[in-house]
């Protein structure tokens, strides 16, 4: 399961609860309503009567119900937040085990980059007074100056200022890694998926890291966890000497270890 579907999962699931929640605040709601307006308007408790204890009771009752409706619809509003900010992460992020991941973050570098040659332009043609130019791209010298006049000393120094050509050149940095880690990551996927057993084992020196073609099962992550190995980018990675042997044993064809058993 990739890491989309799992937030996708929970943000189903979170739905569901602040939908429950709020059904279960306004069921408690009405209730609570509905004993209360059996009471006569401006009715109050009959101190001394015999009726006083049994009054009490109900009222308690009636409010104790108000209480857990407003807890519950501050559940509801709970689930409803987390679910809204799960949606804006699934909208606004591109996920390493994304299908398209290459694709997303090809083309979200090419816009930053558009962007910052449109900011590096604008200074060009702010500072050569260049009306025309600027003119070209939508934006009003004239309101530009006022704009930048508002803004301050500091702050109107030119319309865009070199921290955000240097913040968004970070952005752009972080974004060409981060492709060349998802390329590496979808060809040690593939080369698992060709390896036998769909496992693929690398020795780097006195590293192992090692390739899974799918998810395996709770053993084997729990035999690498035991023996230190630590998951990053797609990949578990260790000591080659701790590597557990049942796990390397995933990686030979079942009648090449059938091949060596008959050899030794």
């Amino acid at each position: 399961m990739t890491r989309r579907e799992r937030l996708e999962r929970k943000l189903e699931k979170r739905l569901e609860w602040a939908d429950k929640a709020e059904a279960r605040s306004a069921s408690l709601s009405k209730q609570s309503h509905d004993m209360l307006s059996v009471i006569p308007f401006a009715q109050p408790i009959l101190v001394g009567h015999h009726s006083e204890k049994r009054d009490r009771n109900y009222r308690d009752r009636a409010w104790n119900k108000m209480g857990k409706a407003v807890e519950q619809g501050k559940l509801a509003a709970h689930h409803a937040s987390a679910a809204d900010g799960i949606e804006r992460a699934l909208d606004k992020s591109i996920f390493s085990d994304d299908s398209d991941a290459v694709e997303a973050l090809e083309a979200r570098i090419k816009e930053r980059e558009a962007e910052r040659a449109r900011m590096v332009l604008v200074n060009k043609l702010w500072r050569k007074k260049d009306a025309a130019g600027l003119a070209e791209l939508g934006i009003n010298l004239e309101s530009l100056n006022k704009r930048l006049a508002e803004a301050g000393a500091w702050f109107g120094k030119q319309p865009h200022m070199p921290y955000e050509l240097s913040n968004l050149g970070g952005r752009i940095t972080a974004d060409k890694k981060r492709l060349e880690a998802v390329k590496s990551r979808q060809r040690r996927s593939a080369e698992a998926e060709a390896a036998p057993g769909g496992v693929l084992i690398k020795a780097h020196g006195d590293y192992a890291q090692v390739t899974f073609a799918e998810k395996p099962d709770r053993e084997v992550l729990d035999s690498l966890r035991a023996a230190d190995f630590h998951w990053s980018d797609g990949s578990w990675f260790g000591t080659a000497s701790k590597l557990p042997e049942f796990v390397k044993a995933l990686a030979i064809p079942e009648e090449a270890s059938d091949g060596e058993k008959r050899n030794g």
